[in-house]
């Protein structure tokens, strides 16, 4: 059986899903940019070629045109190919719990960046899965993920500030993993929204997550950041925080 291609495995979602794949009996390859850069069209097109994969997951950052190859090349062999979004879509004047129907207006250069790789994948392939995600959280230090800003953000500060009128969408690196490997394997093409979030404010969370880590954090409440970017879909897994 042919390999699953994973991008962006020097990130935080690659090396999980990864895990998961191989959990299940997958062989996965790595696209290692420093060795094969996307950019040069003729080494990008011969590495391809010569992993064959079954399917491949674009979870890296880089040109949205890298994106929409990916896609097409996909496309013109009819194998699957798996996207990650953001919530970043969604604009602070926007407010959640958003739904797969509602359209997103980004405010900000990062949310713009990844609607545009939305929209080139699903012009270069109409059978493209594209999975929105929320903050990821590890229980453990490193990786960009919602744990290590709050120990990075502590150890600076000596202190947590934390709202109680945020509600971010988030979820565990494992159930992000988990679901993604789903909707790759069983799901029909389109976009979804992974959340697993079920109401929970950041003042919420942070606190659950200190006591689940006995990370002795000094958490104080407040009020200032005033925003809803949970996402709902009923079409996927169950992946609900569960910080006891």
């Amino acid at each position: 059986m042919n390999p699953i291609l994973l991008t962006g495995m020097h990130g935080t979602v690659a090396p999980a899903v990864a895990a998961e794949l191989q959990k299940r009996g997958a062989a996965v390859v790595a696209w290692d940019r420093r060795r094969v850069p996307p950019e040069r069209p003729e080494e990008a097109r011969a590495f391809l070629d010569s992993v064959q994969p079954s399917a491949v997951v674009h979870c890296a950052m880089g040109d949205p045109g890298w994106a929409a190859w990916l896609a097409q090349a996909c496309a013109r062999q009819d194998r699957p190919f798996l996207f990650t979004g953001s919530a970043s879509v969604y604009g602070k004047h926007q407010t959640g719990p958003f739904t797969p129907d509602q359209v997103p207006e980004p405010d900000d250069d990062y949310g713009r960046y990844k609607l545009d790789c939305e929209r080139r994948v699903r012009e270069a392939n109409p059978g493209a899965r594209i999975v929105r995600l929320g903050w990821q959280i590890a229980l453990r230090p490193g990786g960009n993920q919602m744990v290590d800003f709050l120990c990075r953000r502590h150890a600076e500060r000596g202190h947590i500030h934390a709202s109680t009128a945020w509600f971010p969408a988030c979820s565990f690196l494992h159930d992000t993993a988990r679901v993604l490997v789903d909707v790759l394997e069983r799901f029909e093409p389109g976009t979804y929204l992974l959340d697993g979030n079920p109401g929970m404010d950041f003042f919420q969370i942070v606190t659950a997550l200190d006591r689940a880590m006995r990370a002795g954090w000094t958490i104080h409440a407040t009020d200032d950041f005033r925003f809803n970017n949970l996402m709902r879909d009923d079409r996927l897994p169950r992946a609900a925080l569960s910080l006891g």
